[in-house]
């Protein structure tokens, strides 16, 4: 059986606002432009906002499995194979597999995964592919060790469930040119003219929820939830180096957490929040924080109303987003910005 010991206590959910100025918080597929509903909404994939927090994750020291090697894509079977033999682990199977694979990547506690292993030729340290002499036909010939691992089970469903993300208003599509120089000396006299598509500015809102009852098969615990807030609230922020990404800034987050024993979950919170305009500009025309104020009013009250349930509320905010109202009382201050970075020695 997969360890099912110190998992989460209780069900959660969470709300995540954060903003983009003059970038491109999700290209799509094709021509990299934001991603749109036929309605108009702008939108935001939830592997996107993973990915953001597998990154952190990564920088502060933990093991992640959706990875590459050294820079270089590789397949869930080379990322587990330079794994183990990183760490001086034998290759496994079945269920000792997926229990290795637990311990070690903690977006696999949070997330699952497929474990869709394809066999891959295993190489030894220096590169060099393993051979093992074999007759065939009478004629001496080489064959490649391969390696395809038959994890049990083979799915695994994360407990973490991100919805979409929207934007929550009306955003303005821009083209943002550029030129880039690759000549060198004196010949930096041309350049090539550059294009990539943004959005002049978005407020973003994600929601997730995270199941108790999965926990206790990927075996996410307390801590976990935890970390995965911290990556959420960092992720994004630290991804604003990067150029279509830049202008990124977390301000709002909320993690509900519910009681022991409580089924209950709204689902969708993003949808009990909205904005007021503060001034005339258009929602198009909004450029920051102080062209509105975000209403938690709907979202305050259906809280309110499954009291009962609930066993805390926890928020944390930047100083620049403008609340329509105060904060319950009783909600308590979620400290985001502390970090501890994962001791690797182990």
């Amino acid at each position: 059986m997969i360890k099912e010991n110190n998992t989460l206590s209780g069900r959660r959910e969470f709300l995540f606002l954060y903003d983009i100025k003059m970038g491109n918080p999700n290209g799509d597929p094709d021509e990299n432009r934001p991603r749109v509903l036929p309605d108009g909404t702008h939108y935001v994939t939830d592997v996107r906002l993973k990915r953001f927090a597998r990154d952190f994750l990564k920088s502060q020291g933990y093991e992640i499995l959706v990875d590459n090697i050294e820079g270089r894509t590789t397949n869930l079977t080379g990322r587990v194979s330079a794994y183990l033999e990183s760490h001086q682990k034998p290759k496994a199977e079945g269920r000792e597999l997926v229990e290795i694979l637990l311990d070690a990547f903690i977006d696999a506690r949070l997330f699952g995964s497929s474990f869709a292993f394809k066999a891959e030729e295993i190489k030894e340290e220096k590169g060099e592919v393993k051979e093992e002499e074999e007759e065939v036909k009478g004629k001496g010939k080489k064959k490649k060790e391969k390696w395809e691992p038959k994890p049990e089970p083979k799915t695994l469903t994360g407990p973490v469930q991100l919805n979409m993300g929207e934007v929550l208003h009306e955003a303005e599509e821009v083209d943002i040119h550029g030129t880039s120089i690759f000549a060198s000396g004196e010949e930096k006299t041309q350049g090539t003219f550059t294009t990539f598509f943004g959005l002049r500015y978005a407020m973003i809102a994600f929601s997730g929820i995270a199941n108790q009852h999965s926990a206790k098969i990927s075996r996410c615990s307390d801590a976990d939830y935890e970390l995965l807030l911290k990556a959420l609230w960092h992720g994004v922020r630290s991804a604003a180096n990067t150029r279509s990404k830049k202008g990124q800034i977390p301000h709002l987050l909320i993690s509900v957490e519910y009681k022991p024993g409580e089924e209950f979950q709204f689902g969708r919170l993003h949808d009990y929040v909205r904005l007021e305009a503060s001034g005339e500009k258009s929602e198009k025309a909004w450029d920051s924080t102080e062209d509105y104020s975000v209403d938690l009013d709907k979202l305050i009250a259906r809280i309110s109303g499954q009291k009962g349930r609930i066993e805390k509320v926890r928020y944390d905010r930047s100083p620049d987003i403008v609340l329509k109202q105060a904060v319950p009382a009783d909600w308590e201050r979620l400290d985001v910005e502390t970090l501890s970075k994962k001791n690797t020695q182990s």
